[in-house]
């Protein structure tokens, strides 16, 4: 259990009247705990220990790893309700109304987060968002050091899917030899789907991989986003399976020239938005402009993507770089319909003197071959 971090969390809780923060998530369940579980629980008051939730058979080592003062045990989504609401009655004794923070991000259960507030209606619910992430939005080196290490996971996956490439295979197939190979180099599964898309897929908004066969002479885009001990690295790339087409080429060089006009302008105090600015300056130079989809970087971590992530939350455009965080650079797709798309993401690590990259590896169509 992380107290420092808890203590920080519930000064800034203080300072903005959030009275709990019900944790639902991964992400910020292991900030605080240090635990990875799937579906974790707990509370934490502005003041005091947290409170934690938990399945009656993870009691045990519950306790045992995190030392914790209060532990309330469940045996039904019922119960942990009832319970929950317990906890939120104590906590508003006194109070003439009750605020609670809850993350609202990807993975905040929907259903959960619906039956509590029916069945806490004195309770308000504002997103924890303030007071999390500016705590997250610098990485300690633990931290670093872990996201290197998925980082390390990607190369040995990109290895594998490049291999398995060739006429005929499929995106699937493609997808499960990337996955197969973290897996097994000591990789925590993936935090998002393995992305092979081909053909005229690779200039898709999202990736996934299907029973698709890929063809002789389409660009390929595998984007691969494993987990180390809860953190994440990305890397994606695009190749061709044979010989490119100089429209290919064309939109490769001039996103790896973005990719490092980006790179150029990745100092402290840089805003998002001008790094997307300079990425847009290289497409429009290059007439590729209108291709151009905006959103060049955004932070990494404990989720795939977090503060700064102005394609999700646009007013993030405005967060200036910052020494010690982690951001990605090759977000965006270039996407021409009838040709395809061109994707280059690495993950790179923001010192005094500019971006480090925590991700490594060859950059050009012809990996395939």
């Amino acid at each position: 259990m992380n107290r420092e971090r808890l203590q920080r969390a519930q000064e800034r809780m203080r300072e903005r009247n959030i009275d709990a923060y019900l944790v639902l998530t991964h992400d910020d369940y292991l900030y605080f705990f240090g635990q990875v579980r799937v579906q974790p629980r707990a509370i934490v008051p502005a003041a005091g220990p947290p409170i934690l939730v938990v399945f009656r058979g993870e009691e045990a080592e519950v306790r045992e790893d995190l030392g914790a003062d209060d532990v309330r045990i469940f045996g039904s989504v019922a119960h942990m309700m009832k319970d929950v609401v317990g906890v939120m009655r104590e906590l508003a004794q006194g109070k003439s109304a009750l605020t609670v923070g809850v993350q609202m991000g990807f993975f905040t259960p929907a259903f959960l987060l619906d039956l509590f507030q029916r069945n806490n209606p004195q309770v308000k619910v504002v997103d924890i968002g303030p007071v999390m992430d500016e705590l997250r939005i610098v990485k300690e080196p633990e931290e670093v050091e872990r996201i290197r290490r998925a980082g390390e996971l990607a190369a040995i996956g990109m290895r594998a899917a490049l291999k398995a490439l060739a006429p005929g295979v499929t995106e699937r197939e493609v997808a499960a030899e990337a996955e197969y190979a973290m897996r097994k180099a000591g990789g925590d599964g993936t935090a998002t789907p393995v992305y092979v898309n081909s053909g005229l897929r690779s200039g898709w908004l999202h990736g996934a991989a299907t029973g698709k066969a890929i063809g002789a002479g389409e660009p390929v885009v595998i984007d691969l986003v494993p987990v180390a001990q809860g953190y994440c690295a990305n890397l994606c790339r695009t190749v061709v399976v044979g010989a490119a087409t100089d429209q290919h080429e064309r939109m490769m060089g001039t996103y790896e020239a973005a990719r490092q006009a980006v790179l150029q302008a990745m100092r402290p105090g840089a805003t998002m938005r001008e790094l997307d600015m300079a990425a847009k300056a290289v497409f429009d130079k290059a007439g590729l402009g209108e291709f151009y989809v905006m959103g060049i970087s955004h932070g990494i971590g404990l989720a795939f993507e977090e503060i700064p992530a102005p394609t999700i939350k646009p007013a993030e455009a405005k967060v200036a770089v910052r020494e010690g965080m982690v951001l990605t650079v090759g977000h965006s797709v270039l996407s021409i319909p009838g040709v395809g798309g061109v994707r280059l993401e690495d993950t790179y690590h923001i010192s005094p003197s500019g971006p480090v990259p925590l991700t490594s590896f060859p950059v050009g169509l012809s990996l395939a071959i």
